[in-house]
């Protein structure tokens, strides 16, 4: 087989590939107390150290020292069913293959947050996020018609940084922060005919890297019952690196493996906006609405260096993704119940920057609607709790790619599920 083939076969295999498995949560899950109203509260909360992250100019608002601990939990499964031909010219022959592809979704997103008023205008935040993770795995067995498109797709993104609130005057107050984001991720799938024949090869993927960044905010009160709130994050480029492994049978029961730790990648994190606004309707009853907007434009490809192959020669591999913006929207709602108890409520509806032609199984996340609750105790003046969960109702979402090595045509269906806990300590 000519170069030129082999490249175009090499190339086909990331049209799905997750380096950004969580694109599609164009809402990152951050806390807990956010999460029982679908983060409708977004830019205007400012209740808790938490704010560091979603809206720093809300730091003022927080009267003493704080320190938030959340842990965040995504479960949930991913189908793919309809047919995969591999591959879609004859060698000698296709194979076409019809049935289902199965995967579990998992994800841990820890975070902690710290707050301190320095003065009567100006307040520290610090933050310790994990904004995006996500798993797949459909498994490298036969069995798997997935198995040439994703097998093993997992990443994490960590976001560490300081950031300052200013009190401008009584009603209005600003703020920004900084963004070390590190990014770490897995990519997994089979080679097979005519890439590597007549037995499959094992392609493992394995990358991490820096990007830093910026986030800001405003926060204004029209009255004490009403305020709005913006909060924007820039765009973060990342170049990760790592190593790119190909484990291909060869004569025998023995295995050629081919590596290279020069595997290089370049990609980017979109900008995105929130506007929020929060109304308190009684003393017991508090409503808020957020429209959320990312510029997934700017992410219109990527391009994986020195990616290994089973003939032990390494490739640039270009990766299409044409997402398009989003618009997402959340509202909802909260009940003082008592001095001590507050339950929480929200939906979200959330869209999908990806299109039916690029579109892959990796990263099976689309348009969806979420409905989240949850509560909050405060024990005392120092001492509060939260929890929330939030069930995602995905709409199917059609797959239609075509690659000269692969082509998958079907659907999938998702389902997540987002389960959280908080406590916050307050030095008052």
């Amino acid at each position: 087989m000519r170069r030129s083939h082999l490249y175009l076969a090499l190339s086909s295999l990331f049209f799905v590939s997750p380096v950004l498995a969580t694109s599609d949560f164009n809402l990152p899950f951050v806390n807990t107390s956010g999460l029982g109203v679908a983060y409708a509260d977004w830019a205007t909360a400012a209740s808790d150290a938490s704010t560091a992250y979603t809206n720093p100019a809300g730091l003022v608002k927080l009267a003493h020292q704080q320190i938030v601990g959340n842990a965040l939990g995504i479960i949930g499964t991913a189908r793919f069913t309809g047919t995969a031909t591999t591959p879609t010219f004859p060698f000698p022959f296709p194979v076409v293959e019809s049935g289902v592809a199965r995967s579990q979704i998992r994800a841990f997103l820890p975070s902690f947050y710290y707050s301190a008023p320095l003065t009567q205008r100006v307040a520290f935040g610090f933050n310790v996020t994990t904004p995006f993770g996500l798993g797949t795995n459909y498994g490298s067995t036969r069995s798997s018609i997935a198995r040439y498109a994703t097998t093993r797709a997992q990443v994490v993104g960590i976001d560490v940084g300081p950031s300052l609130g200013v009190k401008i005057t009584d009603r209005f107050s600003v703020g920004a922060g900084f963004d070390a984001l590190h990014l770490a991720f897995t990519l997994n799938n089979m080679y097979g005919p005519p890439v590597s024949f007549p037995f499959d090869s094992r392609l493992e993927n394995h990358l991490s890297g820096w990007g830093y960044g910026w986030h800001g905010g405003a926060l204004f009160d029209f009255s004490p019952e009403t305020r709005i709130g913006f909060s924007y994050y820039s765009r973060i480029s990342l170049t990760t690196t790592g190593h790119s492994t190909v484990n291909a049978p060869a004569i025998g029961p023995s295995v050629a493996i081919f590596r290279t730790d020069q595997q290089e990648t370049k990609a980017a994190l979109p900008a995105r906006a929130e506007l929020s606004l929060q109304h308190d309707f009684t003393t017991r009853w508090t409503g808020m609405a957020t429209v959320f907007y990312t510029n997934w434009r700017t992410f219109n490809q990527i391009r994986m260096e020195n990616t290994q192959t089973p003939m032990g020669v390494t490739l640039p591999v270009t990766i299409p993704f044409n997402y398009h913006n989003c618009f997402d929207y959340a509202v909802g709602a909260t009940y003082k119940a008592t001095e001590k108890i507050l339950f929480r409520g929200g939906i979200q509806f959330m869209s999908t920057p990806s299109n039916d032609r690029d579109r892959g199984i990796a990263d099976p996340v689309g348009s969806a609607t979420i409905l989240a609750i949850g509560t909050h105790y405060q024990q005392d003046a120092n001492l509060g709790y939260d929890v929330g969960i939030g069930h995602s109702f995905f709409n199917p979402m059609s797959v239609n790619l075509i690659t000269p090595l692969t082509a998958l045509k079907g659907h999938t269906h998702t389902q997540t599920t987002a389960i959280g806990g908080q406590i916050t300590w307050s030095f008052a």
